[in-house]
């Protein structure tokens, strides 16, 4: 698959994907007011695509087609890819420990390394 095929790929499958909310809790979905909603996220940069993709939330796995995910106020750890095109060694996984409150919203960002090459972390940031 060529750079390009592989980009446009890329691109189709966030964007049908930048709906999708995985509820990180058991037992019926709550209301907004009692949950908090944490999104990943995709831009393009320059000429290379981001993408920060929620893996895990306590452990527990989050399939890709899930952009953001529902959380019960409190302590939680999040396992986040950071994703950059297809540049061999681009690609992180980092986990963070993350505290979040009923109703509120928060992104994923990343911290890049020098060069835009690769993420040298990830942080959660309320919106």
């Amino acid at each position: 698959m060529s750079g390009a095929h592989a980009l446009v790929l890329l691109l189709v499958v966030v964007s049908l994907s930048g709906c999708a909310t995985y509820h990180a809790y058991d037992g019926p979905q709550r209301p907004a007011k009692e949950v908090a909603i944490v999104a990943g996220s995709a831009k393009l940069r320059a000429a290379t695509p981001l993408a920060l993709i929620i893996r895990a939330v306590d452990e527990r796995p989050v399939d890709v087609r899930y952009s953001s995910v529902a959380l019960t106020p409190g302590s939680h750890r999040l396992l986040v890819d950071c994703q950059l095109g297809e540049q061999p060694g681009t690609a992180s996984r980092h986990a963070i420990d993350v505290d979040v409150g009923a109703g509120e919203r928060y992104r994923l960002s990343a911290e890049m390394r020098p060069g835009n090459r690769a993420c040298a972390s990830v942080e959660l940031i309320a919106d």
